[in-house]
């Protein structure tokens, strides 16, 4: 695929964490498990891509500031909309004694939620043109019933007409007002992707069953997947490849700093590997390579400089 346009889509909030002990003193970043993945993605492909971030936010300093650090790893950010008097979503990272983070959210008016609402079909139709879309089940959550109809739309018409549709369930109970919802809304997505990237854990919490890795295969393969990669936690994954099943040990990783955005960047690692051509298990060692490095360090998206830059398709160094 000659350069191709990949929108990522989601939601991307002010993210504040200690900067000290306690929270008297707050360093202020952003985060969102589908911008993780787009920075990487960016990184990775550098110009053998064109990646776009879609979203909404304000007309806020904090919100111009995203947008410019966005710009900065060369992420097209055209088709973020700004909505005049808006803020976007806040969250803060609280750490106690043992290492332990919990988080606390104000989101419930961010912009996001009349994505694909609001102005919907305008840029429904620019990214019907578009060669991947990547998206989570977050993206799903935080959107409005009428946005989840239009944007699972988007994926199917995106599929059918041979393009990448890429989706983590990356599921989060606390966004979903019904559990049978969030069954259904998945459900859908995982249908209208040919390529599904969930964890063990997100489909036992999402589903409320726990399988082993093949039966989970076999669950993803009947609601319509065609090619998965199941992660485990950093073992081991299980892939599905139209219709054949198999599993991949994986190395155990030198030493782990921060897990945060581990999934997000091994996705980016693994759809860059197979936009290069590489078959889904040398894709998967790609993206566990990606992702290694990324819990060597504090954050979910790590200084560029700390990034080990491999080839897309190539054994990671």
């Amino acid at each position: 695929m000659a350069r191709p346009n990949i929108a990522c889509i989601g939601e991307c909030m002010i993210e504040l964490i200690p900067a000290g002990p306690g929270l008297s003193l707050l360093e202020r970043r952003y985060g969102g498990d589908t911008l993780n993945t787009c920075v990487y993605l960016a990184r990775v492909l550098q110009d053998q891509a064109r990646l776009h971030y879609v979203t909404r936010l304000g007309d806020d300093p904090f919100s111009q500031a995203m947008v410019e650090a966005w710009q900065a790893e060369n992420i097209d950010c055209s088709m973020v909309e700004r909505v005049p008097g808006r803020l976007p979503g806040l969250y803060v990272i609280n750490t106690d004694e043992k290492g332990e983070r919990s988080f606390f959210y104000w989101r419930s008016e961010a912009p996001v939620r009349e994505l694909f609402r609001a102005s919907g079909q305008e840029i429904a139709a620019k990214l019907t043109e578009f060669d991947v879309l990547y998206l989570s089940g977050i993206t799903l959550a935080v959107l409005s019933p009428e946005g989840r109809a239009r944007l699972v739309d988007l994926m199917e018409t995106c599929r059918s007409g041979g393009g990448l549709v890429a989706y983590d369930t990356n599921h989060r109970a606390r966004l979903w007002d019904d559990p049978a919802d969030a069954v259904l809304w998945n459900s859908r997505a995982i249908a209208a992707s040919n390529l599904v990237l969930p964890s063990v854990e997100d489909l036992q919490r999402l589903f409320g069953e726990e399988f082993t890795g093949d039966r989970w295969l076999e669950r993803l393969s009947h609601l319509g997947a065609k090619e998965a990669i199941l992660k485990t936690g950093g073992n081991e994954v299980w892939i599905l490849d139209d219709g054949a099943t198999s599993r991949l040990p994986l190395a155990k990783l030198r030493s782990v700093v921060d897990t945060t955005g581990a999934g997000d960047s091994f996705n980016a690692g693994y759809i860059a590997a197979r936009l290069g051509g590489a078959d889904p298990r040398m894709s998967v060692l790609e993206g566990h390579g990606l992702a290694s490095m990324v819990v060597m360090n504090r954050g979910a998206i790590i200084p560029a400089d700390a990034m080990v830059q491999t080839a897309p398709g190539a054994s990671p160094a």
